[in-house]
């Protein structure tokens, strides 16, 4: 399906932040960029702008990465200024920043809407302040509640970003912060899980053996759930895992559970268990005169999570399943997975 709104990422790699937490290491997550100049925001701004197709209605120009609320004002004004000139020009829509939610406070928001930015994601992580004190993030769960409050406070959008996997972390604590930050009802969330990267504190933890990563299948049930947190309360999860790496970034990775489709496989496994649900509770409606062949019939969009990636979800289905055969058939009308009982 063509894409109705694009973002145009501008990554800061760790300006601005007053902590280095135990995971970070945003030269390999940045793909080891350098502070951006403004003309260098504006040429790539203008190169994304010349690859628009049509049928997009919304551009942003956001600015990943450090704390930028607490880098130099003077720096802020300059990066924001470029973007503006977009806004007001209307070839862009929306400008978003990510920060820390100790860096946010009433003459930092006072900055950003005088540039019109309208998004701000908070680097949350966990909700858990053991957690969070672990993974020497340097601020509270109260800390991500009072910025939440200060950004909606100000009209602006706020996204929560949320990690599964930190030090002293469990899926429990994982789940739990994903249902808090859910009740919060931000405007979108981010999940990553945690990966070890070279030159962090985590990595002299994994090399001690005093942190072990979850496992690949650990983080995907783990994340699954936390999304389904979010869409109970209708909160769009925008983001999940990091974005694909280069072959010689991913590489770098010591340890933890990096997928270049980390999104796709969480999206299939919940599309499994969707699955899984109908299948059962159509079973045992018909426990009486019990079906022995069954279709399931799949929207063409979401035909491939539905599936599973080497048709994983379909194989599962019949393991679960060994008296009924089970087969599939795609339909390019469909919106939503239906059952044939045969």
């Amino acid at each position: 399906m063509p894409k109705t709104q694009i973002t145009i990422p501008v990554f800061v790699p760790h300006l601005g932040c007053p902590h280095t937490c135990v995971f970070c290491n945003q030269r390999v997550t940045a793909g080891g960029a350098d502070t951006p100049t403004p003309d260098q925001v504006r040429g790539l701004i203008l190169h994304y702008l010349g690859t628009v197709q049509p049928g997009v209605r919304r551009i942003e120009v956001a600015f990943f990465g450090g704390s930028f609320t607490a880098i130099n004002p003077s720096v802020q004004r300059a990066l924001l200024g470029t973007a503006r000139e977009f806004l007001e020009a209307g070839t862009v829509h929306g400008i978003r920043v990510s920060t820390r939610p100790d860096c946010v406070d009433e003459p930092a928001l006072e900055l950003l809407a005088e540039y019109g930015v309208d998004t701000v994601e908070l680097g949350a992580q966990s909700l858990d302040d053991g957690v969070l004190s672990l993974a020497d993030r340097g601020h509270s769960a109260e800390d991500i509640r009072r910025a939440f409050r200060a950004v909606r406070g100000r009209g602006m959008r706020c996204v929560l970003q949320l990690m599964c996997g930190l030090p002293g972390d469990t899926h429990a604590k994982a789940v739990g912060s994903a249902r808090e930050a859910a009740l919060m009802n931000p405007d979108g969330a981010r999940i990553y899980p945690v990966v070890v990267l070279p030159g962090t504190g985590l990595e002299t933890l994994f090399r001690e053996g005093r942190y072990v990563p979850l496992t690949l299948e650990q983080a995907v049930e783990t994340a699954a759930d936390m999304t389904g947190e979010f869409s109970c309360e209708g909160v769009p999860v925008i983001r999940t895992g990091l974005h694909p790496l280069r072959p010689e970034e991913a590489a770098r990775i010591v340890s933890g559970p990096y997928h270049p489709a980390f999104g796709f496989l969480v999206r299939a496994r919940l599309r499994r268990r969707e699955a899984e649900s109908l299948l059962a509770a159509a079973l045992d409606e018909r426990r009486l005169e019990h079906p022995k062949r069954v279709v399931l019939v799949l929207p063409e969009r979401k035909a491939g999570e539905y599936l599973g990636g080497g048709r994983e979800n379909l194989e599962w289905l019949r393991a679960r399943h060994p008296g009924l055969t089970l087969e599939f058939r795609v339909e390019p009308l469909a919106h939503a997975l239906t059952l044939e009982l045969l």
